[in-house]
């Protein structure tokens, strides 16, 4: 008995874990969330750029006259 008890291996069972609507809807959420402010990071950040550039063209075009 000591021997057969020895070499008795543990049996894991991997469960294969299915999403369910709720957590589905919770993480779809939280990438739209996150989209949303990625897009209004980078769109601040090109309207400032836009802003920059049409205030070096304005100073441009009032100095060359």
């Amino acid at each position: 008995m000591a021997i057969e008890s020895e070499h008795t291996h543990k049996h894991h069972h991997h469960h294969h874990h299915h999403e369910d609507d709720a957590s589905r809807f919770k993480r779809l959420s939280l990438l739209s969330i996150e989209r949303r402010k990625m897009w209004a990071k980078w769109g601040f950040r090109a309207l400032c750029v836009v802003a920059v550039l049409m205030a070096i063209a304005v100073f441009v075009v009032y100095r060359l006259n």
